[in-house]
């Protein structure tokens, strides 16, 4: 007798025929996941032993994988030229501003704005007339005081006066002298002096201006030679040397370039900006240039040398970079490492020679050990095709 009526059979059987389905499903998926995980060896292992496809029992004896049309480039070197590029703003050799060394009245200007003064001439006059009197009462008091002591010595020498009288006289005359070294040094204060050659600016003071010690007077550029400084980031420092050459250029002379050379490299690098100071020396012995003057500056930093490929020839796989190199009629993977973009080429460091042919077209068809075709660039010397 018949428990369960077909209504029941089927009710059991949907879920058998689901659990199955899942099963299949699952079973795909896993076969799918290890194709496409040895997808390379299969590819390679099905190149290498098949022409167009099939396989080797149906296509009978192993054919020879037909030649993959590619175009080549040969390799060249280049060399790591790293260009430095700023805007600097230019100071003069040697400059100062002048500040008088005493207060007092301003009785003279000795020099023109823009004139040419040497180290020592007279640039500006204080009123000194009490200091000039002051040096005079010093000097009579100093000669006195030198009278005293040839009178004293005579009269010791004469068994009238003692020892200790021309002490007291040699005393009185070292006072005198140290009163008028000082009156002659006030006296000089008021007179101001250029400290180097140079030329003047325009005075900040005029006649009868009451100054102090605090005001400026006057500004003296050497400009025999100008200045200006650049920024060279850290990672370049291994590269400066001096004397290496500095183009500039100022909107003053938009159609001149003037030749500068590294003068002086700072002996640390600024933790803050990771740079180091790079100063650069324009000569200006025709005196076209002045100080305060904006320049574009150019400094060249020569680095290694390396091959150089076309960026269409570089691939990427598993996270590093190769090229395909032609041997033997073959195309071969050489890993290499990106150094830097020139343009349309790329530096790069890796077992590439100077005229080796990398594969620059036609990349994406090939495997190690695969045939290829080629026309010859004009410029390389192979006949291999």
């Amino acid at each position: 007798m018949c428990l369960y009526s077909s209504r029941d059979s089927d009710l059991v059987k949907a879920p058998l025929n689901m659990r199955v389905q899942l099963a299949i499903f699952v079973a795909l998926l896993g076969l799918a996941a290890l194709l496409w995980a040895g997808r390379e060896r299969v590819t390679d292992a099905f190149a290498a032993y098949t022409g167009r496809g099939g396989t080797v029992a149906d296509q009978g004896p192993t054919k020879r994988p037909s030649a993959q049309p590619v175009v080549v480039e040969p390799v060249r070197r280049a060399e790591d030229l790293v260009q430095v590029e700023a805007i600097a703003t230019a100071r003069a050799k040697r400059f100062v501003t002048l500040y008088p060394e005493a207060p007092g009245q301003v009785v003279e200007i000795a020099v023109t704005t823009g004139t040419h003064i040497k180290r020592g001439e007279i640039i500006l006059l204080l009123d000194a007339q009490a200091e000039t009197l002051a040096v005079d009462v010093a000097r009579s008091k100093y000669a006195d005081a030198q009278r005293q002591m040839k009178r004293a010595e005579d009269l010791l020498q004469s068994n009238v006066n003692s020892n200790a009288r021309v002490e007291d006289a040699a005393t009185q005359v070292a006072q005198a002298r140290f009163e008028l070294l000082r009156t002659e040094d006030a006296l000089a204060d008021r007179t101001l002096t250029a400290p180097f050659d140079g030329v003047v600016g325009i005075p900040k003071v005029g006649l009868g201006d009451r100054v102090t010690m605090d005001t400026p007077v006057i500004t003296i550029d050497d400009r025999t030679a100008l200045f200006v400084e650049i920024q060279v980031a850290e990672q370049y420092v291994s590269r400066l040397r001096q004397g290496q050459s500095v183009p500039a250029r100022t909107p003053s002379f938009a159609d001149r370039e003037f030749e500068g050379t590294v003068a002086q490299i700072d002996s640390r690098v600024d933790p803050t900006t990771r740079a180091v100071m790079v100063r650069a020396m324009l000569d200006n012995k025709a005196d076209l240039l002045r100080p305060g003057m904006s320049f574009a500056v150019t400094l060249s930093l020569p680095g290694k040398t390396y091959p150089t490929v076309s960026e269409l020839a570089l691939q990427w796989r598993k996270g590093e970079s190769f090229v395909w190199v032609i041997a033997d009629g073959k195309a071969e993977r050489v890993v290499v490492r990106s150094v830097k973009r020139l343009n349309s080429k790329i530096l790069v460091d890796g077992n590439l020679s100077e005229g080796d042919l990398v594969v620059v077209e036609g990349v994406h068809r090939l495997r190690p050990g695969s045939a290829v075709s080629y026309t010859p660039p004009a410029s390389s010397q192979t006949s291999e095709n």
